[in-house]
């Protein structure tokens, strides 16, 4: 039996992908981790070599609320937790 799944826009799957994308642009070969427990995006990047994280944690965030960002305000919304960490 096959099994599909449907990504939407603003659905919570579709939003942790982008988000792992974008993460993976600004810092390559780092970690990003998310909040398993949480219906919501919750997300920061570690660097497991260094064992430290190099961003804040995200807080949460409604997946369609997200939606409406683009990717350069994401960008920047990252590189804002980071703390100078990522350029």
């Amino acid at each position: 039996m096959a099994v599909s799944v449907t990504l939407e826009k603003d659905g919570y799957w579709f939003q942790r992908a982008r988000v792992t994308r974008i993460c993976n642009e600004l810092a390559p070969g780092k970690l990003v981790e998310f909040d398993e427990a949480s219906t919501f995006v919750k997300f920061r990047i570690r660097d497991p070599f260094l064992r430290v994280h190099l961003t804040e944690p995200s807080g949460e965030w409604v997946p369609s609320v997200l939606a409406h960002y683009s990717d350069e305000q994401l960008r920047g919304f990252i590189k804002d937790l980071s703390n100078g960490k990522i350029r």
